[in-house]
C-alpha cells in the first residue's frame, strides 16, 4: 500500500506511522513543509489551502501512484468524504466512513481524553492495534468503518469518534 497522510506536520500523523510500517508512507501538509525525507516517510507539500482540496489531491495521489488516503485535517473530511466515489474510479481508497454516516463519528474536540485509544479500521477490519478487544473488532465490522477513530470503551456500549486535527 503507498498511503498518502494529510496533516504531515501534526504531531498527530506521526503517531499514525506505527500503524502503517512496511509500508510506503507520504506524510503531506498544506503550506511550507520539511524538505526531508526518512527511511519510514517522505514528506510532500500541498500547496495552500483552497476550496479544490478533492481535485487537489486526486491529481497528487494520480501523480505520485498513491493508492490509499488518510485525510486528517478537519476541513478535509467532507469535501472527501463525498470525492470517495471519484477516487475509487482511479483505484484510491479513501479512509474515511461513507459521506451519509460521516457526521455520527464528530464529536467535540473536548470529548476526548488522552488516554483513549486510537484505532485504525479499513473496510470494517481492524488494521491497528493487533489487540483490539472483541467488542471494537465487532463495532468496525457491523459499521464497515474506515479511518482512524478514538473508540471509548464503556461498559454500556462502545462509540467510534473520527480522529482529525483542527
Amino acid at each position: 500500500m503507498k498511503l498518502l497522510i494529510t496533516g504531515g506536520k501534526s504531531a498527530q500523523a506521526l503517531k499514525l506511522l506505527k500503524a502503517f510500517e512496511g509500508h510506503d508512507i507520504i506524510l503531506a501538509d498544506y503550506g511550507e513543509t520539511p524538505a526531508f525525507t526518512s527511511p519510514s516517510y517522505k514528506f510532500l507539500g500541498l500547496g495552500e489551502v483552497n476550496e479544490s482540496i478533492a481535485h487537489n489531491l486526486l491529481n497528487i495521489c494520480l501523480d505520485h501512484q498513491i493508492d490509499t488516503v488518510l485525510p486528517l485535517h478537519e476541513f478535509e473530511i467532507l469535501p472527501m468524504a463525498k470525492s470517495t466515489v471519484l477516487f475509487e474510479e482511479f483505484q484510491i481508497r479513501i479512509l474515511l466512513p461513507s459521506v451519509t454516516e460521516i457526521t455520527q463519528y464528530f464529536y467535540p474536540q473536548d470529548d476526548i481524553q488522552p488516554d483513549m485509544k486510537w484505532i485504525v479500521f479499513k473496510e470494517g477490519a481492524v488494521l491497528y492495534p493487533a489487540e483490539a478487544t472483541d467488542n471494537i473488532k465487532n463495532l468496525a465490522q457491523e459499521n464497515q468503518l474506515n479511518g482512524v477513530f478514538y473508540v471509548p470503551e464503556g461498559p454500556d456500549a462502545l462509540t467510534a469518534i473520527l480522529y482529525t486535527i483542527r
